[in-house]
């Protein structure tokens, strides 16, 4: 038997074991209608290693740079001028300047009534419009899913399908979160 043919005979052979007992999940339908598999990854079958991690964003590294930024501030000589925190996402604080469409989008979703303001673009009025109808009462003060708001769970799979070459992404499997804090301890 060639290489060609052993590959063959083992696909038809995989393909006739249902997905159980090839050790792949079963498919089920979503709320949203989709199939999606089983839950591969669990507490169950995470590396153990995984589940000692602990979130440190206040640990001994962020305690010396702010020292360090102290002994700056005092005139003490160091071989660099300032201490940039790279250990936190906070772009704002790193000066990047805010995005001002989202701030836009979120000015609209929280004031609706601007929305017939000329001031604000129709790009923003249109997304401001999607999420605010995917909220129950059309109000971004109903309570969501506990994942977050479906029309933006919707958005961000698109984006990582896009990302990823479209590998497929499912809404259900995004949970939004108030950051990255929040996301560490939330639990299911």
């Amino acid at each position: 038997m060639n290489h060609g043919t052993s590959l063959l005979w083992k696909r038809r052979a995989l393909s006739s074991l249902s997905t159980t007992r090839r050790g792949l999940p079963k498919e089920k339908m979503s709320e949203n209608g989709m199939m999606s598999r089983a839950k591969v990854l669990t507490i169950d079958t995470m590396n153990p290693t995984v589940k000692k991690v602990e979130y440190a964003v206040r640990g001994p590294i962020v305690q010396r740079a702010v020292e360090l930024e102290r002994e700056l501030s005092e005139g003490m000589k160091k071989p660099f001028a300032e201490v940039i925190k790279a250990n936190i996402g906070d772009a704002h604080a790193m000066g990047q300047q805010p995005i001002t469409f989202f701030r836009q989008v979120l000015a609209l979703c929280s004031y609706p009534e601007l929305l017939s303001d000329s001031t604000f673009p129709e790009d923003a009025k249109s997304r401001a419009c999607r999420i605010l109808n995917s909220c129950g009462g059309n109000s971004m003060g109903a309570y969501s899913a506990s994942q977050g708001i479906e029309s933006v769970r919707q958005d961000v799979a698109r984006y990582i399908e896009r990302r990823d070459g479209g590998v497929p992404c499912d809404p259900d499997n995004i949970y939004l979160t108030t950051g990255a804090s929040d996301g560490i301890v939330v639990q299911n």
